[in-house]
């Protein structure tokens, strides 16, 4: 039953992500998109323009990575760059998987993250479905938040050829497998998730509170008898990864961090994540900071419901990419946030209303679509 259910979910993220192509060629040819591009004519879309559609902002530098690799960028990628070594702000996991697919089947870059976009699709819902389970909401709630996580406007970018669905994935598999205590599956999804994102290595400190909570809580007999086993240096894989990393920077570059000196060619700098909040007048901006604003309300509400590592990984997630400056991207920051579904889907007013919902999900997508046809920031 429960395969059957994964099975459902899976099919139809696969819909969502198959008729965001559809919808964007009806939008181009529409006059509700004012900046219209012919090459999206049915009369001429061809696999090619499909898997582009997924194409945007950021994804290009995933592209040049996983054509070239870290070393080997062609001048005619890097002249127009601000800096030099600009790529090493975006984490290998992604781009390498790209670049494997590619290896194995031939195909170009754009079809490869198609392929690999799909492929993760399944595991996001599987382990997203089984770890509900396993926090203890009963089946029928977990299959109806998942939908609602698939449909809900910003989660649009899981779709995208963007980290969302494979950071995502990797966060919730490396909490699961801590709940069933398969520390092998724990260790590899946990490197992974070092070397996916910027904030991966961070998210040490919610793994090891998670690990504290589910084996006997915070006292401290508890915890000097869980020191002695050996599952708890699978911690290790994750700073290891990130060193591995430093090593694989400083080869290239000369600099152990090339990774965090290459955010000064998007102006980025470190302060106070709050002050982040409504520095510049664009509506883009002062709408990523109000809906920043309402999750950070909402954790705060929720604060005393969450466990310890529930809170410190919400707080990391939102946190982190304000004190670089910016608002910009919290809508897909955001979108990976899994707690505030567990804590909608538990409750019964999803359930008294979820049809409204899923309608009303619905409409916003078709909004942000249009946002992100548009190249709009909101979007990237």
């Amino acid at each position: 039953m429960q395969e059957k259910k994964i099975f459902k979910l899976f099919c139809l993220s696969v819909t969502v992500k198959i008729a965001i192509a559809l919808l964007t060629v009806l939008f181009v040819n529409n006059s509700w998109f004012k900046n219209g591009d012919d090459h999206l004519l049915w009369s001429n879309l061809n696999w090619q323009h499909i898997c582009e559609i997924y194409f945007n902002s950021d994804s290009g530098w995933y592209k040049v990575i996983a054509e070239n690799g870290y070393a080997h960028v062609p001048l005619s990628d890097s002249s127009n760059w601000s800096a030099p070594n600009l790529h090493f702000a975006f984490f290998p996991t992604f781009p390498m998987f790209i670049r494997l697919i590619m290896e194995i089947s031939g195909m170009g870059f754009y079809s490869a993250a198609f392929c690999l976009n799909i492929m993760v699709l399944y595991p996001l819902v599987r382990y997203f479905y089984l770890f509900m389970l396993q926090y203890g909401i009963e089946a029928r709630k977990a299959f109806r938040g998942i939908v609602l996580f698939l449909l809900f406007p910003f989660s649009m970018h899981i779709y995208f050829i963007y980290t969302e669905a494979l950071f995502f994935t990797l966060v919730i598999a490396s909490f699961f497998f801590i709940a069933k205590k398969q520390w092998i599956k724990f260790a590899i999804c946990a490197t992974l998730l070092t070397l996916t994102r910027p904030n991966g290595l961070i998210l040490i400190i919610p793994f090891i509170l998670y690990i504290i909570e589910t084996n006997g809580g915070f006292k401290w007999s508890n915890i000097k008898v869980m020191l002695k086993h050996p599952f708890v240096y699978t911690l290790i894989a994750m700073p290891l990864a990130f060193f591995i990393w430093m090593v694989i920077q400083h080869d290239i570059t000369g600099n152990w961090m090339a990774s965090a000196a290459a955010q000064s060619g998007w102006k980025k700098h470190w302060m106070f994540p709050l002050l982040a909040l409504f520095r510049n007048g664009f509506w883009q901006e002062q709408l990523a900071s109000i809906y920043s604003i309402l999750v950070m309300l909402v954790a705060i509400y929720c604060y005393k419901k969450w466990a310890p590592s529930i809170n410190v990984f919400v707080w990391i997630i939102i946190l982190l990419p304000l004190s670089a400056g910016s608002v910009i991207s919290m809508t897909r920051y955001l979108s990976i946030l899994f707690p505030y579904y567990l804590q909608v889907t538990a409750s019964n007013w999803m359930n008294k209303h979820y049809k409204a919902i899923i309608v009303l999900f619905i409409i916003l997508q078709l909004g942000v679509l249009k946002l992100w046809i548009e190249d709009n920031s909101l979007m990237y």
